[in-house]
């Protein structure tokens, strides 16, 4: 008897997490002035700042906390996080333009229409957070994990997805025209009128439904 072998899928590497060395209690508190001033912040605590709609000189945080800060609307250039937690943060309509990011955690934040251009995320999650309308363009990620958000009519265009984890996302009527979707698994994902070329979904995972709706969107007639 002839086995028929099996394509093994490859693991997508393991996120790093945010290297908080302190308990959030132990991290000293800060207030506006440092992001105004564009000094670097780091082992700190922020809650509860309105910096938004300012166009900031630029932003540099390490091994720092942020809860419910509001990013809404702002204009920064090259933002820089290495080691941050952002918790209930808000950054919807933000422009942040050549976004660096390093083991960063977005947890419940407001990414409605924000517009991270040219990004480098690395070792990055985003936990139950609305992304709607979200702009990624151009953008690369590696060791990302996306879980739980609602990325409705977000822009993914041209990002590189390689081997990013996707769990429980609704991901309807995005746009991944030109991304790189290889070991990409969208299987618990909802896809449902997903913006995507035929070269655009080689090497993702999906299940046998979704992959009737990708057939029909690419314009294939299944009989």
């Amino acid at each position: 008897m002839i086995r028929k072998k099996t394509r093994e899928v490859a693991a997508a590497p393991a996120r790093k997490g945010a290297d908080l060395r302190w308990p959030v209690a132990d991290l000293r508190e800060v207030g506006a002035d440092p992001f105004l001033a564009d000094e670097l912040i780091e082992e700190a605590r922020a809650a509860g700042l309105d910096l938004s709609e300012r166009e900031l000189p630029g932003l540099s945080v390490k091994m720092s906390v942020l809860e419910r800060v509001s990013f809404a609307g702002t204009e920064i250039s090259a933002p820089f996080l290495q080691d941050v937690r952002l918790v209930r943060c808000d950054l919807s309509n933000a422009t942040w333009r050549n976004f660096q990011a390093t083991r960063v955690e977005f947890i419940e934040c407001r990414l409605i229409g924000m517009k991270a251009l040219e990004c480098n995320l690395q070792d990055v999650l985003l936990q139950d957070c609305d992304g709607r309308y979200l702009q990624l363009t151009d953008g690369r990620l590696r060791s990302c994990e996306f879980r739980g958000s609602n990325f409705t009519e977000a822009d993914l265009r041209a990002i590189d997805l390689t081997s990013t984890v996707f769990g429980q996302m609704d991901l309807s009527r995005a746009d991944l025209r030109q991304a790189r979707l290889r070991n990409v698994d969208l299987r618990d994902s909802e896809i449902e009128g997903l913006q995507v070329a035929a070269a655009d979904v080689n090497g993702a995972i999906v299940s046998a439904p979704q992959a009737m709706d990708l057939a029909r969107l690419l314009g294939l007639v299944i009989r």
